[in-house]
């Protein structure tokens, strides 16, 4: 029997501290996000020194860091990280398959469980079992923390009704809403989750009978809910929302997000994060690009190829490490999502911080096609902004041929909005708008409305797949 006495939550947490340490909105951008670049970097300075004091202790990043002939003290501040070697969530997939359940990277086994209060969540699991995260109660707390303030940057308030779309399970983005909605705006969390637990029909009418004001959910998703609001009759204007807070992808003409505003009458607001770290940016109410939680989270953008960092208005794969995160420590996670990093400015809503651009694709998805790198993601541009599609695609990639004359088939398929659309005439659009965004000729087929949802898992699940790889 176990007879480990309990250890209530509430007590597990300084409050005062962490809220004077992490402050949440208003307070937030009264402080923290006001401060200059030297105090900011003083701040992440202080922070990253004892983060990566913490991770010398970890085998995970202690046998890495010597075999990349490190040795503590050689990284005596933040003017170093470059000389400590980036990982990605491949390397993390064998941390835990060398020391399971949980991995070398997280320095607590099963029987450390009852001495704090532990959260397992997890991300992936496309393939096999999805990859496992702890969360301490500081951990949760601030992922809280940097919500709130993205959803209060946006315009959020106490009392609002946010309805919650992701589903609150072993994926992380619907507890980072809850938590920052619940504990720290006093807005309302409905957790109807994902089309699979809450269809898209019941989700708009739970909206119009307990007057939602907010929704966080992803862009496809939203396109979704008013497809079937047409189909329905439901008046999505007349629901009265008032902001649609939500992790658009790779718009980088801005077409989904009229498409929405126009749908729902509401201003769409942009947001970007991971699964380990919690939300990294947001947009405020300027919408002019996304703000970095620089007290949170130290971002760089590096050269896709070869890891080297890159100076300010570069393309590249965000590496990001975590100034809060302890269990486990995140130092200089490569995350292959591809987006700019811009130089640190005054925000027109107060703030004062680096931004980062829209979500430009995944540079793990890349695919080469005759030479040119193709990424699945940018096929959102064209699909999203032709009126006759539902926005959903799907890519395939396959082998055909055998021996010297095998090559690599890439075709996009694309849902039209409705049977009366002339198909013919919407591939051959679809071909050559393709052609122009990714400068190379993919094969496109042209399918009928909610036929991809089971490959793309669109309302079904927290995540929108846009690849299916056949090769392997």
């Amino acid at each position: 029997m176990n007879t480990n006495a309990p250890r209530y939550y509430w007590q597990q947490v300084d409050w005062e501290s962490l809220m004077r340490d992490y402050p949440p909105p208003p307070l937030f951008e009264k402080t923290t996000g006001r401060l200059s670049a030297d105090e900011m970097r003083a701040l992440q300075n202080d922070r990253f020194m004892a983060r990566m004091a913490e991770a010398w202790k970890v085998p995970f990043y202690r046998d890495r860091w010597t075999e990349a002939g490190l040795e503590p003290g050689d990284v005596r501040s933040l003017d170093d990280i470059e000389r400590i070697p980036a990982f990605t969530s491949d390397d993390l997939k064998e941390a835990i398959e060398a020391a399971p359940p949980f991995g070398s990277h997280q320095p607590v086994t099963a029987d450390d469980l009852a001495e704090r209060p532990i959260r397992i969540l997890t991300s992936g699991g496309t393939t096999g079992l999805p990859r496992v995260t702890l969360f301490d109660q500081h951990s949760m707390e601030i992922q809280g923390i940097q919500t709130a303030r993205a959803l209060y940057a946006q315009g959020l308030r106490a009392g609002d009704i946010i309805q919650i779309t992701y589903t609150n399970s072993l994926a992380n983005a619907a507890w980072c809403a809850y938590q920052g909605a619940y504990h720290w705006l006093g807005a309302v969390p409905l957790t109807t989750g994902s089309g699979v637990v809450t269809p898209s029909e019941r989700q708009l009418q739970i909206a119009r009978a307990w007057g939602t004001t907010a929704w966080w959910t992803r862009g496809e998703y939203l396109a979704r809910l008013a497809q079937v609001a047409a189909e329905t009759g439901v008046d999505l204007p007349a629901l009265g929302t008032r902001g649609l807070h939500t992790h658009i992808g790779p718009d980088i003409d801005g077409h989904l997000r009229r498409r929405l505003e126009d749908a729902w009458n509401a201003p769409v607001f942009d947001n970007y994060g991971s699964h380990e770290i919690g939300p990294i940016s947001f947009e405020c109410r300027a919408r002019d690009r996304k703000h970095v939680s620089e007290d949170t989270v130290f971002v760089e953008i590096c050269d896709i190829d070869t890891g080297e960092t890159l100076p300010n208005g570069s393309r590249g794969n965000v590496v990001a490490t975590s100034l809060y995160r302890s269990l486990p420590p995140i130092i200089r996670y490569n995350m292959r999502d591809i987006m700019i990093l811009y130089d640190r400015e005054a925000c027109e809503c107060g703030l004062q911080t680096h931004k980062l651009s829209t979500f430009l694709g995944r540079s793990d998805e890349m695919v080469k096609l005759r030479g040119t790198n193709v990424y699945p993601l940018a096929c959102q541009n064209a699909v999203s902004r032709d009126p006759r599609t539902t926005g959903e695609f799907l890519c395939v990639v396959s082998h055909e041929g055998e021996g010297l004359a095998r090559r690599e088939k890439f075709v996009v398929r694309i849902e039209r909005r409705s049977n009366s659309v002339d198909a013919k005439a919407l591939h051959d659009d679809m071909a050559a708008s393709l052609h122009r965004d990714l400068g190379v000729r993919v094969d496109v087929e042209i399918a009928e409305p909610g036929s991809l949802s089971e490959f793309t898992g669109l309302g079904l699940q927290n995540k929108v797949r846009r690849l299916l790889d056949l090769r392997q």
